[in-house]
């Protein structure tokens, strides 16, 4: 089995560093307080989630796992968070459909069974029934449920996409139901760190202070020179700490994709017979196999983009920090500041890049070394 794992929540041996986050996570949490966890994509946020949710779980409290991206309108959210809810659950089916019927007015809960007798849950809807009101009753399930007896924790993944449910009454909706809960904490976490950070820093917005804020930069550099040393070494494979470090370099320490080129890496050389010394050039190897797997999908990327739009990409790809000076404006060919600045915003809003301290970065950093080849 490949000794790296990627595109999925990591755990046990595959999860590594992020200790003090992990910390500041759960005990956030264990103390009654709300938390707002951003980072773009790909840096191990659902993974480190998962561990902590997993490590408060052993402590005695319900944890329930929702993900926005799932949700499109008011009555999916209804749908997805009743079956985490019940999911969460199993033990004691039939008394949760119970409590459910008795709080959540507006829709009849049922417990059915498949083929090998294992119960799942359904609902069915009422008709005529306050929508807005069974959508309250839903949210405040789990405060009524707990009834102080038990502390519930609540993790909204990809939290910013309540932005698109119904303009921002879902938004204010949530807030004004969650802001009276005194047996739940609640974890919002996402991806799309700008629109998170404007919910909960924008007075104007519903969930201004909501909740503690918590940003998760990438890997510790010898955390992750440690673990490819060790995860290559079970297969008698030898990676020295030069080649480890520009392995992180070439990938911008971004764990998803440390473990993508490290799995590339593994797949080229298990087969090869004796001991396997990895060079940087079986990185770059492994890296230009990546490329050649991603090229439909970059190239559909750059196609979408208008041709102002495939030079700013270019001179962002070979000049992150200087992408408004005057010798980069020449060099590429950039037109005003301003038009340069909404390419950028563009770039920002579809993920394509991060602004992280001031500086724009690609959030996937394979794709700017196609820019950088193919551009």
């Amino acid at each position: 089995m490949n000794p790296f794992h990627y595109g999925n929540i990591v755990s046990g041996e595959y999860f590594y560093n992020r200790e003090q986050e992990l910390q500041r996570i759960v005990q956030t949490l264990k103390g009654g307080n709300n938390l707002m966890l951003y980072a773009p994509r790909r840096y191990g946020k659902s993974s480190l989630v998962a561990k902590a949710l997993k490590e408060l779980e052993r402590e005695g409290f319900t944890c329930i796992y929702i993900d926005f991206m799932s949700v499109y309108s008011r009555e999916t959210f209804i749908k997805n968070y009743t079956t985490a809810i019940a999911e969460q659950h199993n033990s004691s089916f039939e008394k949760l459909v119970k409590k459910m019927a008795g709080f959540i007015k507006g829709i009849v809960p049922a417990m059915t069974f498949d083929h090998s007798g294992n119960p799942s849950f359904s609902f069915s809807w009422v008709e005529g029934h306050d929508a807005e009101q069974t959508l309250k009753d839903t949210i405040d399930f789990p405060e009524k449920v707990s009834a102080g007896k038990q502390q519930w924790i609540i993790a909204f993944d990809e939290f910013q996409e309540i932005t698109k449910l119904n303009g921002e009454s879902f938004e204010k909706l949530l807030r004004n139901c969650i802001q009276h809960h005194k047996n739940v904490s609640y974890l919002f976490l996402g991806s799309r760190t700008h629109l998170l950070k404007d919910m909960f820093n924008n007075k104007n917005r519903a969930f201004y202070n909501a909740a503690l804020t918590m940003n998760i930069e990438t890997i510790n550099v010898a955390d992750s020179i440690k673990y490819l040393i060790q995860r290559f070494s079970k297969f008698d494979m030898l990676m020295g700490e030069t080649t480890a470090t520009y392995l992180i370099e070439k990938v911008a320490s971004i764990p998803y994709y440390i473990q993508f080129v490290a799995a590339e890496i593994w797949q080229q050389l298990v087969a090869v017979v004796g001991q396997k010394t990895i060079t940087i050039q079986q990185v770059d190897k492994a890296i230009n196999s990546i490329l050649n797997i991603k090229s439909d999908y970059y190239w559909e990327l750059i196609h979408k983009q208008t041709n102002y739009r495939k030079k700013v990409l270019f001179a962002l790809s070979n000049a992150v920090d200087e992408v408004f000076s005057k010798d980069t404006s020449q060099k590429y060919r950039l037109g005003a500041v301003s038009t340069t600045q909404k390419a950028l915003e563009t770039f920002v809003e579809d993920g394509l890049v991060e602004r992280i301290h001031n500086k724009y970065h690609f959030s996937d950093p394979i794709f700017k070394l196609f820019l950088q080849h193919n551009l």
